[in-house]
């Protein structure tokens, strides 16, 4: 798995940085606890501060820290997230936009190689500026939508949304939302199921995207929830039911009623889909992600496999790898 990359500019805001840095400590937290020992692992996909030019990072206020890098050499990543950044007036930001070729040159060639982008508050402009939001709705903080409108005709300010996406390409108009920026690049190029544990934990999984498996039910999105934390490990759905203050026959019932399937179906779920996140990125063995994932009988797994996914593990690693 690529690393992730923050590009901050001088006078990033830490807590534009902090939700792309904190949101991954989180899930390499997760992903330490989802399994059970001996296969517990860390999660080798780090989050980069680079910087524009060589030298440290500036932050608004005029906080100073260490960079991990900056754009030169070869190395690619999975996100690219330009946070938002404070400058002195409209006038220095255009300024910055005129002489910015160095970056979105940069942005361009990661994602000409598969990088998801994404920028937040005056980061968006970076992004129109690269040609990313032409022909596509962004969003953009209210006071720079007079100057997206102006500089960059062919982008369609969303007034009514705090997030939007435009062909793989995000921008956050408000701080707020960030977090669920995070949550959406997770979603994209990491996990569905890793980003909807982290928008849980996070609390801001208010917003369900169309298609999402999701409940509305209380009781069921929190035994979804449960079920996240320990869907590779040994559990009794009598322990969900106890957690949850309810019979076991009425835990049933409404999960079945509300995502059309049992709670036990719903974890083999979340184990097929965590097995397909490692044969895709991993090179572990496929006996060794049935045992990582919940299943002691690896010709059990490869069966269940089968029927959720249409191929055997060793034909969907195969079909990874041609795609590469």
């Amino acid at each position: 798995m690529k690393d992730v990359a923050a590009l901050v500019l001088p006078g990033g805001y830490l807590s534009s940085v902090g939700a792309l840095v904190d949101g991954f400590a989180l899930i390499a937290r997760h992903v330490f606890t989802q399994f059970a020992p001996p296969y517990r692992h860390t999660m080798k996909t780090r989050v980069r501060l680079l910087g524009a030019t060589a030298g440290g990072l500036e932050f608004a206020g005029g906080r100073k820290m260490d960079s991990d890098g900056d754009l030169l050499g070869d190395a690619e990543y999975s996100i690219v997230y330009v946070p938002a950044f404070s400058v002195a007036s409209e006038e220095a930001l255009v300024t910055l936009l005129d002489h910015a070729q160095p970056v979105t040159e940069w942005l361009r060639w990661q994602r000409a190689r598969g990088a998801v982008l994404a920028g937040s508050g005056t980061g968006v402009l970076l992004l129109a500026q690269a040609g990313f939001l032409d022909g596509g709705p962004a969003a953009v903080p209210r006071v720079l939508r007079g100057l997206l409108r102006s500089r960059y005709p062919k982008v369609r300010v969303d007034t009514g949304a705090t997030m939007a996406e435009h062909g793989g390409v995000y921008t956050c108009s408000v701080p707020a939302s960030e977090w669920q920026l995070v949550a959406r690049l997770v979603d994209r190029a990491i996990s569905p199921h890793t980003a909807q544990w982290l928008a849980s934990t996070t609390g801001t999984d208010g917003e369900r995207e169309e298609g999402r498996l999701s409940s509305d039910d209380p009781l069921v999105s929190s035994a979804q929830f449960w079920l996240a934390q320990r869907f590779a490990q040994d559990f009794k759905i009598s322990e969900l039911a106890e957690m949850l203050a309810v019979s076991h026959a009425t835990l049933l019932r409404r999960f079945t009623r509300s995502l059309g399937m049992t709670p036990r179906a719903y974890a083999s779920s979340l184990r097929i889909e965590s097995a397909k996140r490692m044969l895709r990125n991993t090179q572990v063995s496929i006996d060794q992600i049935a045992v990582m994932v919940g299943y002691s009988d690896v010709r059990a797994f490869r069966k269940i496999f089968h029927k959720y996914v249409s191929m055997s593990p060793s034909a969907y690693r195969r079909r990874g790898a041609d795609r590469e």
